[in-house]
């Protein structure tokens, strides 16, 4: 529709000969216009390829099984790496990497756990336990123990060996010498009887231990051995698999804090960090497991000797995978809460130090507001009345003897000062008056620095220069806008008398009966474009008059919804032509506001009118009128049908359009026009622009019933 009546105008500003050429401009505008469309649809499938290609990329890192799986492979890399870690310290403390034999590092890993044998018998014999039972005890063992008596070896070709239970069923190197002897007053008899022989105190008894090597019996010493040759088994590939395990984990933890933040569902990765727990809590209880889990591990290491050496080990790889999937968990957390920014806000440290200075701001306002209740001068000598008793107080209390003449002293001292400060509090009550009246817009009030001195004088000079300067600028500016406004009415002015007579004679032109159907055609374009500007000289006038205050306004009470529901009225077949859907919402209360009810209708129906102009065919309309306690807001929001690529500042000045190809029909000075009516009516009116979205807010003051 646009361009064919561009076309139009075209054909009326040209001569009938020139047709054709113009149906040739027609065809290239519209060759452009297509290779527009063909451009812009290219961008945006490059713009839509681009944005797939980031959702590909933030695919990985915004998947929950893809974090899921990162955590569980970095507790079974953290269990490995400790495990394998573990297992080649000790295999390194105990030589194995040094060439010990199995058999060696197993006495000596287990030496505590095979002299209890020895201990044992040396017990049993004490308390004088049948042989029979001690031989039954040790057939359910994987040790045999054999004493021998020192004091009597080599009588005879006799070794020593008083009594034993090793038959030499079977071959070990893996054995044991202890000696050990009863103490004074340890058995009730002066000597213990051990396989017929007296074996008085304090005699020495070598007590030699075997070990089997096939481990016939299920005891601790089994699981140790079976330990022991696991680590010898293993001990090339744990020192790799602890590093291999280690590189995994750091990958692992990479991934968790580059995901931290995203994911590919938008509700949750537009979801807030305040939602989650404070950083400072979460630092807390990460601290207090950390510790705990820390108390676990060193509890573990110690007793790792004292139980199942495998055991032991699991638990502390197990600890130190808890540990590495705990403090993982804490700084996602807090990687999470960073990357959202304002995670501070959430912290417990910021709520209770905004808590605390909430109330000392409230304390500070509320005696400033006591204060101010109070002129200068009072306050200014109640502060010096009480510096003075306080001084006093301390002088009196707290000085030395013979502090009654420096009592007498400071009492002068006050009084020379008393008039300097009261000269000093009453001049800056008078230049607190004069910054006052220049802030209220009083450009002629004038400072009396006639009893002034000093830097006194100089800054009530200066407050009457600016005030000078301002009145200065106030009158040029208003002499500025007269001018302007002059200029434009006797423009205006002039430029309607011929533009009525070329509106009439186009009219009698357009009456006039004629075989040439052209004639008719050009009077029709001539009729619509010199009605366009007549429009355009009416709300230029009417924008310079809005501008400069010129218009008459009346403010009476008036209902808000009413004069809204008249004005959408009158633009229901234009907006149903346009296929626009309009949703009002408004209380059903009546709401009422002061205003003036011509220009506030002049601003509905621009606001209306714009809508019909730029608003997207087949698209929705809401009008919205809103109330709090003090204020009424009257909403209109719309598509725009072309991209709104100018700042909601800038859409409120004169001649600027959202349409910058200038393709429909308008000049620009509609919002220009609506925001000066509504300044002259004490409201404000806002324009707010969203991608395609277009809304305009006008507020007004609430009448209070």
């Amino acid at each position: 529709m646009a361009e064919t009546e561009e076309v139009r105008d075209m054909k009326g500003l040209k001569s009938a000969e020139e047709a054709s050429g113009i149906r040739d401009l027609k065809d290239a505008e519209e060759v452009r216009g297509a290779e527009e469309v063909r451009a812009a649809q290219e961008a945006s499938m490059e713009k839509a390829k681009k944005k797939e290609t980031q959702k590909k990329k933030k695919r990985l890192i915004g998947s929950f099984p893809a974090k899921v799986a990162a955590f569980f492979l970095l507790a079974i890399s953290g269990f490995v790496a400790a495990g394998s870690a573990i297992c080649g310290a000790i295999a390194a403390e105990e030589g194995i990497y040094d060439g010990s034999t199995p058999n060696e590092v197993f006495l000596e890993l287990g030496r505590r756990q095979i002299q209890i044998a020895a201990y044992h018998m040396k017990e049993a014999f004490r308390i004088g336990t049948e042989e029979v039972m001690i031989r039954e005890y040790f057939k359910s063992t994987n040790c045999d123990v054999d004493i021998l008596y020192p004091a009597l070896a080599d009588r005879d070709g006799f070794k020593g060996l008083i009594w034993g239970t090793y038959d030499g069923s079977y071959e070990t190197d893996m054995q044991i010498d202890l000696c050990l002897s009863y103490a004074e007053g340890e058995t009730q008899e002066d000597t213990v009887w051990i396989g017929g022989t007296p074996v008085s105190a304090g005699e020495p008894l070598l007590y030699r231990i075997y070990v089997n090597p096939e481990f016939p019996q299920n005891d601790e010493l089994r699981p140790l051995y079976k330990a022991v040759c696991f680590l010898y088994r293993y001990r090339e590939g744990f020192f790799p698999a602890a590093i291999v395990s280690c590189f995994a984990a750091l990958l692992c933890f990479i991934f968790l804090m580059r995901s931290a933040g995203h994911s590919n569902d938008e509700r949750e990765r537009t979801e807030e960090a305040f939602r989650g727990i404070p950083l400072d809590i979460l630092a807390a209880v990460f601290l207090t497991g950390l510790v705990f889990l820390a108390y676990l591990f060193l509890a573990a290491a110690d007793t790792l000797y004292e139980w199942y050496m495998m055991l032991g080990v699991l638990l502390l790889s197990a600890g130190a995978a808890a540990g590495a999937v705990w403090a993982t968990g804490f700084f996602y957390e807090t990687a999470r809460q960073i990357k959202q920014r304002k995670w501070w806000r959430h912290t417990l440290v910021y709520i209770l130090t905004r808590a605390v200075f909430r109330i000392a701001r409230w304390i500070v306002r509320g005696i400033a507001a006591l204060l101010r209740g109070i002129p200068l001068v009072p306050i200014t000598l109640l502060v010096y009345l009480g510096l003075c008793l306080g001084e006093l107080f301390d002088i009196r209390f707290f000085m030395r003897p013979r502090g009654e003449i420096g009592v007498a002293l400071w009492l002068m001292e006050r009084m020379l000062l008393f008039p300097v400060v009261m000269y000093a509090a009453l001049t800056c009550r008078r230049l607190l008056k004069a910054s006052e009246a220049l802030a209220e817009g009083r450009q002629d009030y004038a400072v009396d620095t006639s009893k002034m001195f000093g830097v006194f004088k100089k800054h009530g000079e200066n407050l009457n220069s600016i005030g000078q300067g301002i009145r200065k600028a106030v009158d040029e500016r208003m002499k500025s806008e007269h001018l302007k406004t002059e200029l434009i009415t006797n423009v205006s002015h002039d430029i309607k008398t011929p533009l009525t007579s070329i509106i009439n004679y186009s009219e009698l032109i357009g009456e006039e009966k004629t075989e040439n159907e052209k004639i008719t055609e050009y009077a029709q374009v001539l009729l619509r474009q010199s009605g366009r500007l007549k429009k355009l000289l009416e709300d230029l006038v009417e924008a310079s008059k809005a501008t400069t205050g010129s218009l008459e306004v009346n403010l009476v009470p008036c209902e808000v919804g009413v004069i809204l529901s008249q004005a959408v009225g009158e633009y229901q077949q234009k907006l149903e032509e346009k296929e626009l859907e309009l949703i009002t919402a408004q209380p059903q209360e009546p709401i009422r506001i002061m205003a003036d009810g011509r220009h506030l209708w002049r601003v509905f129906d621009n606001l209306l009118n714009n809508i019909c102009k730029y608003a997207q065919e087949k698209s929705r309309v809401y009008l919205n009128v809103e109330q709090t306690d003090r204020e009424v807001r009257v909403i209109f929001r719309n598509m725009s049908k072309y991209p709104l690529n100018v700042p909601p500042e800038e859409l409120g000045e004169r001649f600027v359009r959202g349409d910058r190809s200038r393709h429909m029909e308008g000049n620009g000075l509609g919002l220009s026009i609506a925001g000066s009516l509504m300044e002259l009516q004490n409201g404000k009116m806002e324009i707010l622009t969203d991608g395609d979205l277009f809304k305009v807010t006008l507020c007004f003051k609430k009448l209070q019933a």
